[in-house]
């Protein structure tokens, strides 16, 4: 699924995952180059999903 951004992909992923459900950042699917290495994504990851 498409998306402009990080930030997107998560607002996606939160709408699709039922009530009470995962959403899960695996490390081994590809960022296709959002970030400079697996812990800026991990940090992004972790900022968005606390600002929930």
């Amino acid at each position: 699924m498409p998306a402009g951004d990080f930030a997107e992909v998560m607002a996606t992923a939160r709408a699709l995952a039922p009530r009470g459900g995962a959403v899960l950042l695996s490390p081994a699917c590809s960022s296709y180059d959002m970030f400079d290495h697996y812990e800026h994504r991990g940090g992004t990851f972790r900022q968005i999903v606390e600002s929930w």
